[in-house]
């Protein structure tokens, strides 16, 4: 006799939203009009089918687990494809001095960090904290001779938070050869005073680059815990899949990868992990960089359908935050700055770029660069149309990450080149004052998310944490708030629809990663990877969001039907 074991898993008595495309103006999200879903089974990790319970349940065998939602909705786990988990996790160690009131008060954070530094009896430890000028009174970058007076005699580097510039002690500066004749390296510009000496103050897109042979080398250990730590994060936040967009950006891609397959192999790290190298550590401007193959043999075995290759990361511009984001017109607020400042800068010398990008298109890379102002996305754009008119990849997705400011004719030439757009809404809810600021009435084009889909601008939502805070949702109240802490918004776009926003965490962002054959929709075949919320988000209007008293919360988190955040009821 045959005994049907049925699916493992079935989940039923609340709204399960699949999360396919659909056509313009259907609520999206929502089920078909002639029939209620609100049953999902698992079976094997995968999802095995969808639909009504008078479908689903009858599916159950004697070893199928029944859960009842009770109301609560079933989603695609959230996909975060630009982010920094190996960051994060080691951030958590660093010391915050982002509650401090003022520079002074901050210093003494830094000053106490240092006797203990020197109570270890560890020589090799440099104090590392993290900052955000618009935290504190003085609303600048701390000096080196501040953190001297601090800081005299241990190394010692503060991360901005953008992740876009560092400011180090003298110590530190000497430790790492930094000195007058040192010429700046890749992604990275050293402030230096009338006499040519190093401020301690460095910008750019890879700021630490001067610093990253000096520092002392991350143990395997710290490694592993810093993983576990933002992998909890990650789960408790409803994220199932991450992408981490700067591998390599620690100094050693090898080291990073290590810990992510040993931390995937001993169940620490449950998210599945996309990995985007940056190129610009592993090849010179006229060398082939590695391919995708290449950076994939480095992945063991044994973790290659949890840890995958995607786009190569690059950087074609700063931040605003810092100032040098690459503008096409001057800074509102450039005041006395140097001439060749007052507009930003490129990252690197755009004929340099350029040929980055062409090179690495040509041996098989997914194209993911880093473009914040307008003068940054256009360069991209156009590198990009050229690239692609002399070596066509049909769907090729290359992607412009932030993508801050697009102008009606930006937005048109995106669209033209099939661009991608991977935005981080909760830069505004962090720094949109900044923003009004430095920019002026050309906040009108900052995030103009309706204008944006309408164009027909493919959308994906993203977080670059740590760098801003990083739950989804929080992402997606930002989305619908587009004010900084001021509660001044930035224009009166009205913004996605909440199915909009919610594909742009699921679907789209999977689609962004090519990775749309394997997650991001709830369909038979794909992986069961789900986040189970308090309600349905689609019957929360937007202006709920927007104030944060939409109510949603995550209740659990599943990885391949399993588990890894909160708990599943049963019955």
């Amino acid at each position: 006799m045959t005994i049907r074991r049925g699916p493992d898993l079935i989940l039923h008595g609340g709204p399960v939203l699949p999360m396919e495309e659909r056509a313009p103006g259907q609520h999206a999200g929502a089920a078909s009009p002639d029939a209620r879903v609100d049953a999902i089974a698992i079976g094997e990790g995968l999802i095995a089918a969808v639909g009504p319970s008078r479908e689903i349940l009858p599916l159950a065998g004697p070893g199928t687990r029944l859960v009842d939602l009770e109301g609560a909705a079933v989603l695609p786990g959230f996909q975060d494809q630009h982010a920094h988990p190996l960051v994060e996790g080691l951030q958590a160690a660093w010391l915050d001095l982002t509650a401090a009131a003022d520079i002074p008060a901050a210093m003494r954070l830094l000053s106490d960090a240092a006797v203990r530094v020197r109570s270890s009896f560890e020589a090799e430890l440099w104090v590392e904290g993290w900052y955000h000028p618009s935290a504190w009174r003085e609303r600048r970058h701390p000096t080196r001779s501040e953190l001297d007076r601090a800081v005299p005699d241990v190394p010692a580097i503060l991360h901005h938070g953008s992740g876009h510039a560092a400011v180090a002690n003298s110590l530190a500066l000497a430790y790492a050869g930094v000195t007058a004749e040192r010429p700046d390296p890749p992604g990275a510009t050293i402030e230096r005073d009338a006499s040519g000496e190093p401020t301690g103050l460095v910008l750019g897109s890879d700021p630490v680059a001067p610093f990253a042979s000096a520092m002392p080398s991350l143990t395997p250990q710290a490694l592993r815990d810093a993983l576990r730590t933002v992998a909890a994060r990650l789960s408790s936040d409803g994220v199932t899949a991450v992408a981490d967009a700067h591998v390599g950006w620690l100094g050693d891609p090898v080291s990073e990868l290590a810990a992510y397959a040993g931390a995937v192999l001993d169940g620490d790290f449950p998210q599945r992990l996309t990995i985007m190298p940056g190129l610009a550590r592993l090849a010179a401007p006229d060398e082939d960089p590695p391919t995708p193959d290449d950076i994939g043999a480095l992945v063991p075995p044994d973790v290659r359908t949890r840890i995958r290759v995607g786009p190569a990361k690059f950087f074609s511009d700063g931040a605003l935050s810092t100032a040098d984001a690459w503008l096409r017109e001057p800074y509102a607020d450039a005041g006395t700055r140097p001439p060749e400042l007052v507009r930003g800068r490129p990252a690197h010398p755009p004929g340099e770029l350029e040929e980055r990008l062409r090179r690495a298109h040509l041996v098989g890379w997914q194209l993911a660069t880093h473009a914040i102002g307008d003068a940054a996305v256009a360069f991209v754009a156009d590198a990009y149309r050229a690239i692609l008119a002399d070596h066509p990849w049909p769907d090729a997705r290359h992607r412009i990450e932030h993508a801050m400011l697009l102008e009606p004719d930006l937005l048109a030439r995106a669209v033209e080149i099939g661009a991608v757009a991977v935005l981080q809404p909760e830069f505004v809810t962090g720094m949109g004052d900044v923003y009004l600021a430095r920019l002026g009435d050309r906040t009108r084009d900052v995030y103009a998310y309706r204008r944006w889909l309408d164009a027909g601008l493919p959308i994906a939502f993203a977080s670059d944490r740590p760098f801003a805070p990083g739950p989804p949702l929080e992402g997606i109240r930002a989305a619908f708030r587009m004010a900084g802490p001021s509660g001044r918004r930035l224009h009166d776009d009205p913004g996605p629809s909440v199915g909009e926003a919610l594909r742009a965490w699921t679907s789209r962002a999977a689609w962004a990663a090519h990775d749309e054959g394997h997650a991001g929709r709830l369909i038979p075949g794909l992986a069961a990877d789900l986040v189970v919320l308090s309600a349905d988000p689609t019957t929360v209007p937007a202006q709920r969001w927007a104030s944060g008293l939409d109510g949603v919360e995550v209740l659990a988190t599943l990885v391949g039907g399993r588990p890894v955040f909160g708990e599943l009821g049963g019955g």
